[in-house]
Parts: C-alpha cells; sequence; structure tokens
C-alpha cells in the first residue's frame, strides 16, 4: 500500500467502514495524525452501524470465531500487499539510471508494471473476500453514514488528513 493515502469515499457504507478498519490498522502512515484520524472515524462509524469490527463484537458462535479468524487473516494480507517501488517519494535519479541502462530499464518497467496490475487484483480480490465475511458475521448491511450524523454525534470527517501537507515527514 505504500505511503498512497486515498481520502475515503462519503458518505460511509459497510464498504468504507472495513476501508477506515483497513485504514486504522496500517502501519506505513508517515505522521501518527494518520492512524489517530481512522481509529477515530472506525469509532465513530461503528457505533452508527452499532456492530464492531472486533472480537467483542461478535457473539462468538464457532461459525462467527471461524470467519472472523479469517476476516482478521485478510486484512494482514491486504496490508502487506506491496511492490519493488514502494517508499519511493521521488524517484527521479532511480529512473534516469534505468533509462541509463539500456536494456534493463525495459525490462523493470515492464516487469513493474505487471506487478502493479496483479498487485490491484490482489487488492481488489482482498477487498471481495472482506466483504463477504462482513455480510456472514454482520447481515447484509444497507446502512449509509453521513458526513452530518457524525458532525452530530462529535466527529468533524472533514479533518481527515492530506498527504500534501506531510512531506516534510517523508
Amino acid at each position: 500500500m505504500g505511503y498512497h493515502v486515498a481520502r475515503l469515499d462519503r458518505p460511509y457504507d459497510y464498504r468504507v467502514l472495513i476501508e477506515a478498519c483497513l485504514y486504522s490498522q496500517r502501519k506505513d502512515f508517515v505522521h501518527s495524525d494518520f492512524t489517530n484520524y481512522y481509529t477515530s472515524l472506525l469509532e465513530a462509524v461503528q457505533r452508527h452501524f452499532g456492530i464492531r469490527l472486533s472480537s467483542e463484537g461478535l457473539s462468538f458462535n464457532q461459525r462467527q470465531r471461524v470467519l472472523w479468524g479469517l476476516f482478521q487473516n485478510t486484512i494482514g494480507s491486504l496490508l502487506q500487499v506491496t511492490n519493488p517501488w514502494a517508499g519511493y517519494l521521488e524517484a527521479g535519479l532511480l529512473h534516469k539510471k534505468l533509462d541509463e541502462s539500456g536494456e534493463v530499464g525495459p525490462i523493470v518497467y515492464e516487469a513493474s508494471r505487471m506487478i502493479v496490475e496483479a498487485n490491484q487484483a490482489s487488492e481488489a480480490a482482498h477487498r471481495e473476500i472482506l466483504y463477504a465475511l462482513f455480510r456472514a458475521m454482520f447481515g447484509e448491511c444497507d446502512r449509509i453514514v453521513t458526513s452530518e450524523e457524525l458532525r452530530e454525534a462529535g466527529f468533524d470527517d472533514s479533518k481527515e488528513p492530506d498527504i500534501a501537507d506531510y512531506y516534510d515527514y517523508m
């Protein structure tokens, strides 16, 4: 996932709730503001959904226990999807050297493109597993939480950190 931080979609459906859960568990943020924001957002949205994405949030019959384990493992697996370019904020010199290297550059670029495509497919498949497991554990969920509802409950989602404001930390 690297330094890429996509702003979360609004309003919040169960898919965005899962994204907030993912973001709250990321370890690659450049500043604690991101983790703090997404952890607080997750708490706020969960309250509106009336659920907890945690072992305490389930009745823990055997089926839920087994599914919850896979849900957690899927989150961990998704958070590990990466590529050789992850962590480069500015790769101008690297690109220059690859371009000067003759046939190596095109090989690296083509393989990198293939990795990115494979990672996108992997991330999408991980999310499909998470969505299916969520529905299996919590049932179908048509609930939508709006920014206004969150503000009324004391959480301002307009304060989502913007990575552009944190370049000094990278």
